[in-house]
Parts: C-alpha cells; structure tokens; sequence
C-alpha cells in the first residue's frame, strides 16, 4: 500500500480538511436535541427525516407546529449544517485536486468528481434555505411546494454525494501492477 506523505501541503491541506467536516459532523450530531415529541416517520433522525418528508403530516411529526422547540433546533442545527457544507466542499475539493495530480484517465474521474461534490454544496445550500424559510411558518400554511423546495434538491445531492464518493474512491484507490516473474 503506497504511503501518503505529509510531507506534501495538498495532503495536509486534505487532511485539515477531513478533521474540519469530521468535527463539524460531530456538532450536527451534537446538542442542541430535539424534543420527545419529535417522531420522524423514517429514518429516525429528524434532520434526515425532513429532508425527504412528503406531506404535511410528516412536517407535525419531525417538527410540530410553528413555534416549536424542535423547530428552533432545526434552526440551530442548519445553521450549523452550512459550516459542514463549506468544510466537506473543501474536502471533495482537496481530495479531488490530489485525483488530478495523478494524470492519466484519474484526470477526468477527479475533475467530474470535484465537479460533482461542487453541485452536492448547490443542492444542500437550497435544501438549507428551503427548511429554513419552512421553520416559521405554520403547518395551516404549509404548501406541498415548500415541501417538495426541500425534498429535490435534497434527493439531488444524495445522489451526487454518492456519485462524488464513487468517482473519488475509483480515482484515489491505488491499482497495483503484476509483479514481474523473476524466474
């Protein structure tokens, strides 16, 4: 297995950039919680929950009705989720530039991946903005267009989020050559 150097300041440039979103992971995780009240239908996180909510019965479950404790921690952790958002671009970034560097066919896998993990930031920042204009209002006013402003571009950045890790991990996985027979 080849040895990274740290030596290189795109590789500890990278590796500041992996601490920076494992951390800003872990703030999401993190307090501020939501209530008991909160019971997602699906997936059991209420920030994953949202994401993909289809109607307005799925908004009183995760968030209950404005105001509301939980919809103040949503607030808080989106807030929290635009810091993630910089830290993992910059990652995808990092990672990608290092992809580049190789040549060859890694070339194009690192640059559609950079490409790709640009677009995952995109679609989050929309998602971000469309819960947050959704937190005040309350659910009588609540439109099946304000829900699906979340659950689109949400869908679309799991899907390049995916795309981006698969064209990362073909790029950057290192394929060793046959060894040639001595004999």
């Amino acid at each position: 297995m080849p040895r990274v150097s740290c030596a290189n300041p795109l590789n500890r440039l990278t590796l500041l950039f992996a601490l920076l979103t494992l951390a800003a992971f872990a703030l999401l995780l993190g307090r501020p919680s939501f209530t008991n009240s909160s019971r997602p239908p699906r997936f059991g996180n209420p920030m994953l929950a949202l994401q993909f909510a289809r109607d307005v019965q799925d908004i009183d479950w995760i968030l209950g009705d404005a105001p509301s404790p939980d919809r103040e921690v949503m607030r808080v952790k989106q807030y929290v989720d635009f810091a993630f958002i910089a830290c993992y671009t910059a990652l995808f970034l990092a990672l990608s530039a290092l992809a580049i560097r190789q040549r060859g066919w890694r070339l194009v896998t690192g640059t559609a991946a950079g490409i790709c993990g640009l677009a995952t930031a995109v679609y989050d920042v929309l998602e971000n903005r469309a819960i947050l204009n959704l937190l005040d209002v309350p659910l009588r006013a609540t439109t099946p267009a304000m829900i699906q402003a979340i659950r689109a571009p949400s869908s679309a950045k799991w899907i390049l989020a995916g795309v981006t890790v698969v064209l990362l991990a073909v790029s950057l996985i290192p394929i060793s050559k046959p060894h040639e027979s001595t004999h």
